[in-house]
């Protein structure tokens, strides 16, 4: 049986929350074909309570550190969270993996290749994570040192989140995660 927060965290999966900010209310009415009664009003069964979807996908971010964001801001994964997601998605039933929204492949493409050309990765190649510099790293996800808190988290998370399974990317992708976090200290 799921709880509010990991059915909360399988829907955010299925809306593409590993990759972009998904709405409350899209992963509210796909928690409700995951999880159908368990975010309902207690008198009309039939319609689901949004402020249960939104303190569920609160509770995911405090409790397991699943979820980055908020009810304003829209709602993402984290890596540890994608992690979840993948290891119970048959948890969230046939349907709702079979409806998974997928992204546009020509774009992840076009990412992958600006990361394997990039400055950071060739260092990282050629001398290890020391010799990669604060600027490189934050170059490698589109950051600058303006950029801080959870947003900067969001755009290392989408990055990892994506590329961290990938051959040859995947090893570079989390030791330069690591280096691009130390700046937010």
């Amino acid at each position: 049986m799921l709880t509010r927060p990991e059915a909360a965290t399988l829907a955010l999966y299925a809306e593409g929350g590993e990759r972009e900010m998904v709405d409350t209310e899209d992963v509210a009415v796909r928690v409700g074909e995951i999880a159908p009664g368990m975010f309902s009003w207690r008198k009309y069964r039939d319609r689901i309570d949004k402020e249960l979807v939104r303190v569920a996908l609160s509770d995911a971010r405090l409790k397991a550190g699943y979820t980055i964001g908020s009810h304003s801001k829209g709602w993402m994964l984290t890596t540890t969270g994608l992690e979840f997601a993948r290891e119970n998605a048959d948890r969230a039933g046939e349907e709702a993996a079979s409806e998974r929204r997928r992204p546009d492949d020509r774009q992840w493409e076009r990412e992958r290749a600006r990361l394997v050309t990039s400055d950071a990765f060739a260092r990282l190649q050629n001398g290890g994570v020391e010799v990669v510099t604060a600027d490189e790293a934050d170059a490698f996800f589109r950051l600058n040192v303006y950029v801080k808190g959870e947003a900067r988290e969001r755009k290392i998370a989408r990055i990892e989140n994506r590329f961290s399974d990938d051959p040859e990317l995947g090893s570079a992708v989390r030791l330069l995660a690591a280096r691009a976090r130390e700046r937010t200290q």
